[in-house]
């Protein structure tokens, strides 16, 4: 019996191994969102002296091109870190991870 079990984790774990890419870009995005709001924080303090003009663009900035870049270096990264676990883990860690991401959320009131 615990040869089948081990079997259907193994399994399992095949089912997520092809979307590895997809579920870091997930991971991702859903950390930008968790954590968006300190990291704007963090640029409205450093940039609260500048006129205006200035903070606006340096704003569309960090919206358009800092956290799309932020998205397309930090998925890889986390995409070769979810590659290196064995079929057995994978699920079990991906969920772990979400169920984390979604427990912040909540205490953050973001949910």
């Amino acid at each position: 019996m615990p040869d089948v079990i081990y079997q259907l984790l193994l399994e399992w774990g095949g089912v997520f191994r092809p979307y590895v890419r997809d579920i870091a870009l997930a991971m991702v995005a859903t950390c930008l969102v968790v954590f968006g709001d300190d990291l704007n924080r963090l640029v409205r303090r450093q940039i609260s002296s500048l006129h205006f003009i200035w903070r606006t663009l340096i704003f569309i900035a960090l919206c358009a091109f800092g956290y799309g870049a932020l998205t397309i270096f930090l998925t890889p990264v986390v995409a070769v870190q979810l590659g290196k676990l064995t079929n057995l883990w994978l699920p079990w860690v991906c969920l772990t991870i979400f169920i984390a991401l979604g427990m912040l959320a909540q205490r953050r009131r973001q949910l």
